[in-house]
């Protein structure tokens, strides 16, 4: 759903920005939350295989799903 003319002026008069530059700053939002987050998991998968708590086979499957999961939320960012 798109915002009609009166709309979309009304909105970068408030704020002082475009309503498309808005979804690309919650979007960026977003994908440094899901990095942060798979580099949380692979860090302590590997902190767990260091200690020997882990496997090596739980590491490499943590690294694979964290790189699958942003792989999927870049693709419906984009």
């Amino acid at each position: 759903m798109s915002m009609a003319a009166a709309q979309t002026t009304a909105f970068q008069a408030a704020v002082g920005y475009s309503p498309s530059s808005t979804s690309g700053i919650v979007a960026s939002f977003v994908v440094v939350a899901f990095f942060l987050w798979a580099s949380w998991v692979v860090l302590f998968r590997m902190q767990q295989w260091r200690q020997g708590t882990g496997d090596l086979n739980d590491l490499a499957w943590s690294v694979v799903r964290a790189a699958g999961l942003l792989l999927l939320v870049f693709w419906f960012i984009n």
